[in-house]
């Protein structure tokens, strides 16, 4: 081939590259000076997204991006008890595996997974792997009188190969996430990026235990009158209580594997990955 033919592409898309940061990078010198356009069909793009970026610079590219959002939610429970359990399950697996598990109120989860390849051929041969995720809760109230939470994961997710990602919550608000994204090209160029925000704010949590009441039981002729501590209907309950364990679970596994588990109220967890693979014979 040709090497001025075989660079031709490439300039191409540089051009278009750098196109694209010249309109950017007006508007924002347009912003920053106070000027603004006052006809309303003459905006300039904001630059390229994501999805025109990959398209244009790689030969592979896998993206993750997905967020979770909580917000103004009111939850109240009385002598409630939450189970959630992941018991003697994908084990000696292989590939994809994503599994979830939820009691309670409000809880989010989420397992995805990207994958993408490109021909040897292709003139570039660059592999971009981007891995995205974004949790909010805000403005939410939780009140639980008297409750009991268990999660648990046992024996689960052992002997196996590949991805696996498992979330297990119980509670009220709680948000999991297990993202991978993996490109793979035959280029000499791979890219790997991976981020994670999580924010909190205006959460509002009581946890309170019933109290128990004394009340009149009895009058014994004319001495007067005699009161004792007895249980009432709200009385003699436990507080609340948050248990959250792993135990013989993810032995044994070969790959990639994010286990979630939490208890109790607006937990955020979150286990990203993200993979790129050039061709070394291209170095």
């Amino acid at each position: 081939m040709n090497p001025t033919t075989a660079l031709k592409p490439l300039a191409f898309a540089l051009a278009a590259v750098m196109a694209f940061a010249a309109q950017a990078g007006g508007l924002d010198d347009d912003q920053g000076n106070g000027q603004s356009n006052a006809h309303g069909n003459n905006h300039q793009p904001k630059g390229p997204t994501l999805e025109q970026i990959l398209q244009i610079t790689a030969g592979a590219g896998a993206v993750v991006m997905d967020s979770q959002e909580s917000s103004d939610s009111s939850v109240l429970n009385r002598d409630t008890r939450n189970d959630a359990k992941i018991d003697n399950s994908l084990n000696n697996s292989n590939g994809n595996m994503g599994a979830n598990v939820a009691a309670g109120n409000g809880n989010q989860q989420d397992n995805a997974a990207a994958l993408a390849t490109a021909d040897e051929s292709f003139i570039f041969g660059t592999a971009v792997a981007v891995s995205s995720a974004t949790q909010k809760s805000a403005g939410n109230a939780a009140r639980n009188h008297s409750n009991t939470n268990n999660t648990t994961l046992n024996n689960a997710g052992n002997s196996g190969s590949g991805n696996i990602g498992i979330n297990v919550t119980t509670g009220d608000f709680n948000q999991q996430k297990n993202n991978l994204a993996i490109a793979v090209a035959g280029g000499r160029v791979a890219q790997a990026a991976a981020a994670a925000n999580q924010s909190t704010s205006g959460l509002n949590v009581t946890n309170n235990g019933n109290t128990t009441d004394f009340v009149a039981v009895g009058v014994f002729g004319l001495a007067g009158v005699t009161t004792q501590q007895v249980m009432t209907p709200e009385g003699w309950k436990p507080p609340v209580t948050n248990n959250a364990s792993i135990t013989g679970s993810m032995n044994n596994f070969s790959g990639n594997g994010g286990a979630n588990v939490s208890s109790g109220v607006g937990n955020q967890q979150n286990n990203s990955l993200s993979i790129s693979a050039g061709c070394k014979s291209c170095l």
